[in-house]
């Protein structure tokens, strides 16, 4: 929740007073340690391997980004995978059949695509992907996620979003017989019913047959544009074999993602965010929506104790490895505990203005004996 409706939740559960900056900066600071955790996991995963996780038998890895608002007025992409087990389920009549994912994970980041696709191991280690059987891969056609599901799971059966392919169609389409006209439905529909149930080349087909009826440089350009589009992905977009070996072919599951993950808290009204508190926010949300919270809190706890024994170990490090400087004037001088320099400089003119000047001596003056009349006297005196 956001965080001004926290503070109130603690006020009214708790009868505790929280301040908004507090509860900011606490939630920042345990979303960093999060995102730390999960780091060191991957490097861990590098120096040791994989050990010993649940072999699923089939597994759905689907990716896609999204975008949050900066402070400085930029979007930034948010990238999530979703990771889960598929299996295919009969309707409530017992005709139709549907595949349906469970047991959804996810990974979410506003790293850049080398680096999501690093960090994501944590996650897609965690849930065997490198163990299964059948991992089907769910994507639209963008290069960083072809990239991803190479550095991850290559062998992957990889399908192209339905929806994302259909939008290629319509596209071609609506710039041949224009937006919202009669020809242009019946047309759409027929195209939509052939893509998911036909081969793809019959759709290819269809936008070939369109091109005589392209008058205009737009629509030639939507048209070569759908079928270049198309035709790269020839293996990914047929949707009928996907369909009979019970594949899924749509992004719900990271769809969802986008939506539990991150709309939830980030795309509300008015919100805009500091890009160094997206990522540490995004690990708390991960284990809220994978329902590991109480275990990610156990660890970022004892990951904040160590933190702080090691602070205090380096500091005592530190302070012991030192070397004792040596004691003068200047360090004591400078510590306070001599007085100032301008205070010893007037203590011997002080000094000096306590003794007698040789010319106000009383000899001088006629206030004492002279030497002289001293000794006449004490001559008188032995006579």
């Amino acid at each position: 929740m956001p965080f001004r409706e926290a503070v109130e939740e603690v006020q009214h559960s708790h009868q505790t007073a929280v301040g908004e900056t507090t509860c900011r900066r606490v939630t920042y600071r345990h979303g960093q340690a999060a995102e730390a955790i999960v780091c060191q996991e991957v490097l861990r995963l590098e120096k040791e391997g994989i050990g010993e996780t649940d072999e699923p038998r089939k597994l759905l890895v689907s990716a896609d980004g999204s975008f949050v608002h900066l402070t400085s007025g930029e979007w930034r992409e948010v990238k999530s995978v979703a990771v889960g087990e598929f299996e295919t389920v009969s309707s409530t009549q017992g005709v139709a059949e549907a595949v349906k994912a469970q047991k959804l994970s996810y990974f979410t980041r506003s790293y850049r695509a080398r680096e999501f696709e690093y960090f994501a191991l944590a996650e897609l280690a965690r849930r065997g992907v490198d163990k299964a059987q059948t991992v089907v891969a769910v994507t639209d056609g963008a290069e960083w996620l072809q990239s991803f599901i190479d550095y991850h799971c290559p062998k992957a059966v990889r399908i192209i979003d339905f929806a994302h392919a259909l939008g290629y169609v319509a596209e071609a389409g609506r710039a041949v017989w224009g937006e919202g006209t009669e020809a242009y439905k019946s047309w759409f529909a027929r195209c939509a019913h052939q893509l998911k149930h036909k081969p793809p080349q019959r759709t290819l087909a269809e936008l070939r047959l369109l091109q005589p009826k392209a008058k205009r440089d737009e629509q030639t350009a939507a048209l070569d544009s759908a079928q270049h589009y198309l035709q790269r992905r020839l293996e990914m977009i047929d949707y009928p074999y996907f369909q009979s070996r019970g594949y899924p072919i749509g992004s719900g599951s990271v769809e969802s993602a986008h939506k539990q993950v991150v709309q939830r808290r980030f795309k509300q009204a008015g919100m805009r965010w500091a890009p160094q508190n997206v990522d540490p926010l995004l690990a708390l949300r991960d284990l809220i929506c994978n329902k590991r919270w109480n275990e990610g809190w156990n660890n970022i706890v004892d990951y904040q104790w160590q933190q702080r024994r090691r602070n205090l170990c380096q500091r005592k490090r530190d302070k012991q490895s030192q070397p004792i400087a040596p004691v003068t004037f200047t360090t004591l001088k400078a510590s306070g505990l001599l007085s100032p320099a301008s205070e010893l400089d007037e203590m011997p003119s002080i000094r000096k203005k306590m003794k007698k000047d040789p010319k106000d001596h009383p000899w001088r003056n006629n206030k004492w004996p002279t030497k002289e009349s001293w000794r006449w006297s004490k001559r008188r005196q032995q006579k």
